[in-house]
C-alpha cells in the first residue's frame, strides 16, 4: 500500500482498479466512508501516515487523491457531498473528477 501511496502523492489523481479498492478497504483504515447516492461511494482512508480520498466517477473510474491533512482530506469529501446534494436538488452542476 505505501507504493500506491506514494504514487497517488505523485500525481493529481490516480487511476485505481476495484481491486485496488478492495486493497485499501483490507489493509488501510477506513476513516470515513459516504454513499453519494449518485456516484457510488467516496471514501477517505489512512494508509501508514498518508490521507487518502477514494472515489468512483460518472465514467466508472475509481480515483484516488493523495492529502497532507486529515482535514484537508475532509474538506475534499464535504465539498464533493455538497455537489451531490445540490444535484438532488436539480442544480444541474457536476462533478469535475478530473481537474
Amino acid at each position: 500500500m505505501e507504493a500506491l501511496a506514494q504514487e497517488a502523492k505523485n500525481s493529481k489523481y490516480l487511476k485505481i482498479s476495484l481491486e485496488q479498492v478492495q486493497e485499501l478497504l483490507d489493509n488501510c483504515q477506513l476513516l470515513v466512508e459516504h454513499d453519494t447516492m449518485v456516484s457510488d461511494k467516496i471514501r477517505l482512508f489512512l494508509c501508514g501516515e498518508t490521507y487518502l480520498v477514494q472515489e468512483k466517477t460518472d465514467k466508472d473510474d475509481f480515483l484516488l487523491r493523495a492529502f497532507e491533512t486529515e482535514l484537508q482530506a475532509r474538506q475534499f469529501i464535504m465539498e464533493r457531498m455538497k455537489i451531490y446534494e445540490d444535484m438532488w436538488d436539480g442544480c444541474g452542476c457536476k462533478v469535475y473528477y478530473y481537474d
